[in-house]
């Protein structure tokens, strides 16, 4: 009613200012008319009423964040003269903060939550507090890979497993690190050959193509931008199982052990474990002519032109395909016997490491000349051999090892390596123990003195080790890798999976294979130290008497209480008699202690041989080129904290019978706080040499017989 008085005074006030307009004389007085146009005024004007204001949010639809996130709002305000702008409110969890007015942050809460939850954010006009408007904010926990187990799959059958995850706001990015090794040294391995993980979905799926054990380090980030890691994530692909020949395992000595050079042609016998019918002796890369006797006995025919000139041969037997495949090396020397021995350092001895730990000796790039691996720190370092006694640096070495992803919180520490061709590509890779991460890492040769990390990368040893050997442990034509205290199954792919446990009954530190109890299955003996201190109990051997597929039973006499703190081991037939022995050091003892075995994993008592100072390691092979097995022992001659001495080896020459007579000129001086010893003729004379790892003087020494 109001509104349409005013809209006629309106009327009647424009027809009379048209009318002056046009110049009409009218007596209109100008306070009739000042209070038609007052009125117009108070009625509301001349002109059509103003807009309203309205309230509008930046964004304005459902945000969707994770806890400990905060999301940006804005306002904008339309038709408010004044500028007063907003005011905000919350209903639900999180908080406000950051004011500018048109602008706040919303921050969701960061106390943990277990399910989403839903906040309001509202701004309402200062100007006119009945309009206003919200947004609604999903709080989602934060992203997590739960702890979990993934199924098991087997060879050529189709796998799919979803990676739980908890919280986060989707869409998700999945992934597998596997990037470079950082300054953390820590690698996020990969997931089983012939498996993928889906990057939006989480689901690893896919065809297995090799078995073992992979460890992989899953990631995800979702669309709020939180991301989560779970390193402890593991899949084991069972083997399809397929007959296979094993791989052979050769014993020490060869009879003979050695020959002088120009000699007629002779028959050579090996004994060791896993020959079968077709298995051949191959020296130096060669076939002989070789006549099957037993699953662990060969004999061969070596003619007269391979021993015609002085050197050293490499000796293995290969079993024939499926599996198969070559036996560990063994040195034979075509060289004249020596009354006396004697060792120099080689021109370029000795080679600068950083912490070196541990030896393998093999030809990495297959020239036919030895080359060395040394467990370096955080490190492996390979010297290819010149032939000579001079060596340099593989392309590419050192290799930097990295950590596996279920434990990369402590920084690599390698200690013991050994070589052998894990994946059957008839190139020799390298496994290398990193001790504080309880781990193998494997390295594939290239057959070039180059290697590639394994798809697997790592084998799982569960907790600390010392020591390590390869073999084909459960006989299914696949090397494997023994350490002082587990068994892991190789798959000839470069992947591993735990399988046994071997006996220990101390703090392990030595470990030797063969077949102790000659039932034609590999066992193993571990050495051990005091567990609290000198004269505490803990020091001895344990035989793991196998039992053919990688488990292990306890010796009919085990744990052997000896020594002191008992640290190197090798295994042999020191006495001839067709069974496998055992000489051990003990580092606080001094000595070297022989134990003869009696053919049914039982020991004799033991003899004992005073050596140098805290002795640590020892190796079998004959020095002297007199056709009986001699020892080298390594001292490390510790004296104290800060006080470490310079080392030695000592050397004692076989009499064939078991025992032994220290060489005349022995010890040999070597480098402070040696810690590993090889032997190998790495000048090509047909006299072996030694190779020592100086840990605290950060070098190799290489002794060459003279």
């Amino acid at each position: 009613m109001v509104r349409s008085k005013a809209k006629k005074m309106c009327g009647i006030l424009h027809h009379l200012m048209q009318k002056l307009a046009e110049g009409a004389m009218f007596r209109i007085c100008h306070c009739f008319l000042a209070l038609v146009i007052a009125m117009a005024m108070i009625m509301g004007g001349c002109s059509s009423s103003s807009p309203s204001i309205t309230v509008s949010l930046s964004p304005s639809s459902l945000q969707s964040i994770d806890q400990s996130q905060s999301v940006t709002i804005t306002a904008t305000v339309t038709n408010d003269s004044s500028a007063k702008g907003v005011s905000w409110s919350l209903v639900g969890p999180g908080a406000l903060s950051s004011s500018t007015g048109l602008a706040i942050s919303y921050i969701a809460p960061t106390t943990a939550i277990t399910s989403a939850e839903q906040a309001t954010v509202t701004a309402t006009s200062i100007a006119d507090s009945t309009k206003s408007t919200s947004v609604e904010v999903t709080v989602n926990p934060y992203p997590q890979i739960p702890f979990q187990t993934l199924a098991n799959g087997s060879v050529g059958m189709p796998y799919k497993q979803t990676v739980a995850l908890a919280g986060g706001t989707s869409p998700f990015q999945w992934s597998v690190y596997n990037g470079p090794i950082l300054t953390g040294y820590s690698v996020g391995g990969s997931v089983p050959d012939g498996l993928t993980l889906n990057a939006s979905t989480g689901v690893i799926s896919g065809t297995p193509t090799g078995g073992g054990t992979w460890y992989f380090e899953a990631t995800v980030a979702d669309a709020a931008g939180g991301t989560a890691v779970n390193g402890f994530l593991s899949i084991q692909i069972n083997p399809s199982p397929i007959a296979a020949n094993p791989v052979p395992f050769l014993n020490q000595p060869l009879v003979p052990t050695s020959v002088s050079p120009g000699g007629p042609a002779f028959t050579l016998s090996v004994s060791g474990t896993g020959f079968i019918n077709g298995a051949t002796v191959d020296f130096n890369h060669a076939p002989l002519t070789t006549t099957f006797v037993d699953s662990g006995d060969l004999i061969a025919t070596i003619p007269a032109e391979d021993v015609a000139t002085a050197g050293t041969a490499s000796v293995t037997v290969i079993n024939p395909a499926p599996g198969g495949g070559p036996s560990n090396v063994v040195y034979f020397q075509v060289g004249t016997p020596q009354t006396t021995l004697n060792f120099v350092n080689a021109s370029n001895s000795p080679l600068q490491s950083h912490s070196p730990d541990g030896l393998a000796v093999a030809d990495f790039n297959e020239d036919g000349k030895p080359d060395l691996s040394i467990s370096d720190s955080i490190w492996v370092d390979v010297w290819l051999g010149n032939g000579d006694g001079r060596f340099a640096s593989a392309p590419g070495s050192p290799f930097k090892v990295a950590s596996p992803p279920y434990n990369d919180a402590a920084t690599p520490i390698n200690t013991a390596i050994v070589a052998a061709d894990f994946n059957h590509s008839g190139h020799l890779g390298l496994a290398v123990v990193d001790q504080p991460n309880a781990a193998a890492y494997i390295l594939l040769g290239n057959g070039n003195g180059t290697f590639s990390p394994s798809s697997a990368a790592f084998a799982n040893t569960g907790r600390e080790m010392d020591a390590m050997a390869a073999a084909d442990i459960n006989a299914d034509g696949n090397l494997g890798i023994a350490f002082d205290g587990l068994v892991v199954l190789g798959y000839g792919d470069g992947a591993f999976s735990a399988a046994g446990n071997l006996y220990a009954s101390g703090i392990p530190h030595g470990l030797a294979l063969g077949d102790f109890n000659q039932d034609g299955k590999l066992d193993a003996i571990v050495t051990s130290g005091y567990t609290a201190g000198p004269g505490s109990s803990g020091s001895g051997l344990a035989v793991s008497l196998g039992n053919g597929d990688g488990t292990f039973t306890a010796g009919p006499d085990s744990p052997i209480a000896l020594g002191v703190n008992l640290q190197g081991i090798v295994a042999a037939d020191f006495n001839n008699d067709g069974k496998l022995d055992v000489a051990v050091t003990d580092s606080v003892g001094n000595t070297v202690m022989i134990l003869f075995g009696n053919g049914d994993g039982t020991f004799a008592k033991p003899l004992t041989i005073p050596v140098g100072t805290a002795p640590v390691a020892i190796v079998a092979a004959d020095f002297n080129n007199d056709g009986k097995l001699d020892l080298a022992v390594l001292n490390s001659a510790i004296l104290g904290l800060n006080n470490v001495g310079y080392g030695s080896v000592t050397l004692l020459l076989g009499n064939g019978d078991g025992t032994f007579t220290q060489a005349s000129g022995s010890p040999y001086t070597v480098g402070q706080g040696p810690i590993a010893l090889a032997a190998a003729d790495f000048n090509a004379d047909g006299k072996l040499d030694l190779a020592v790892a100086n840990l605290f003087a950060g070098s190799v020494s290489i002794l060459l017989q003279q």
